[in-house]
């Protein structure tokens, strides 16, 4: 390695200079800090577990900052793991280092990081099953939790999701994949759960389907409407697009629901939150998401009202429907109309002879 004048370059302590090689042999200009983390821990053995880790590696960080080697992030963006403390930069950005000539080190690539021994299937995962850009933050995420002694408390999956990948949303979806099948990521190795969050329901009897509602009007006309006697035992608001949060609460709540039902606007977005539902009641291991009968008394006594085209093929939309409505609905949706829920309210399910059988 050939160096200018020392005047010329900042003179790094021992351990931050393997830091700069590992940077500059980097192939990209973005390195993660569990990077630095295996280096720094394969320099000096002594960083592993003890109590001022984090502090040492920040030092390291600043210090390679302020030699002009790496950019930190922006301060108060999502480039930072603020907890525990001190705040560690997620990554560190290459800017070179003038007058500075490096022989290749011999650096182990990320994938062969030293990770935390509940991650020891992680090299394989990594060598071998192509892993996604998300599931790697989310490693990366879950190393420096561990290795920051682990999560200190239960806490909601967003929260938890947003410390580990900067994305809030992230591990609500990654933990249905494989990175939690058996022997590698667990919840309580994470300490998430769920918000605990109730949908609001009605229960109106002792039947066995779940009615699930669109929108808020129709559920309580329906709630106040449907006897204590019917198939219909409990009336749920669906919270219109939020379709699949209800049905996780209540796949994730006391008791089963029991055969589900939905009823929803007969237009494209109302067919899309259903299709939707139905997909996810399947992914919870639910009963299937059924249509309500409902729909059929909203074809003859609804009155169609300007509404959207569909933009891909109609039939998509109709298949979730019981095959009797598809060409009905077809028709409605192709045009340009729309049949919102609402027609079935109070006053015309107080005139009906018997909502026994409704469904």
């Amino acid at each position: 390695m050939t160096t200018v004048e020392e005047d010329e370059s900042p003179e790094l302590s021992p351990l931050a200079a393997r830091l700069a090689d590992v940077v500059a042999a980097s192939r990209t200009g973005r390195i993660g800090i569990e990077v630095l983390r295996g280096a720094a821990h394969e320099a000096d053995p002594s960083l592993a577990g003890a109590p001022d880790g984090r502090a040492r590696l920040r030092e390291l960080c600043d210090e390679l900052a302020g030699a002009g080697v790496v950019r930190l992030p922006r301060v108060g963006g999502t480039g930072w793991d603020a907890l525990p403390r001190p705040a560690l930069p997620r990554f560190v950005t290459r800017v070179g280092r003038p007058g500075l000539v490096l022989d290749p080190p011999d650096v182990r690539p990320a994938t062969a990081t030293a990770w935390h021994a509940q991650l020891r299937w992680v090299p394989a995962f990594l060598r071998d099953e192509d892993p996604s850009d998300a599931e790697r933050a989310l490693l990366d995420g879950v190393q420096r939790l561990l290795v920051d002694g682990g999560p200190r408390d239960v806490v909601a999956v967003q929260e938890r999701s947003l410390r580990l990948t900067g994305d809030e949303q992230a591990l609500d979806a990654l933990r249905r994949g494989r990175l939690f099948r058996p022997g590698r990521l667990t919840p309580e190795l994470l300490g998430i759960r769920r918000a605990r969050w109730e949908p609001i329901t009605r229960t109106v009897g002792d039947g066995r389907i779940t009615l699930l509602v669109e929108n808020v009007a129709t559920w309580e006309s329906l709630a106040d409407a449907l006897p204590a006697d019917g198939a219909v035992g409990r009336v749920v608001w669906g919270m219109g697009n939020q379709l699949s949060t209800v049905l996780t609460a209540l796949a994730d709540g006391p008791g089963h629901p029991g055969e589900l039902s939905y009823f929803g606007d007969l237009d494209v977005g109302g067919l899309e939150i259903a299709r939707r539902g139905a997909e996810t009641a399947e992914t919870l291991g639910l009963a299937p998401l059924r249509a309500s009968t409902l729909y059929t008394w909203l074809l003859d006594e609804g009155v169609p009202q300007p509404g959207s085209l569909p933009v891909g093929d109609v039939a998509e939309l109709t298949a979730w429907l019981p095959p009797v409505l598809h060409e009905p609905v077809a028709e409605l949706l192709g045009a340009g109309e729309r049949l919102a829920q609402e027609w079935l309210g109070r006053e015309l399910l107080a005139e009906a002879d018997d909502l026994r059988d409704l469904r």
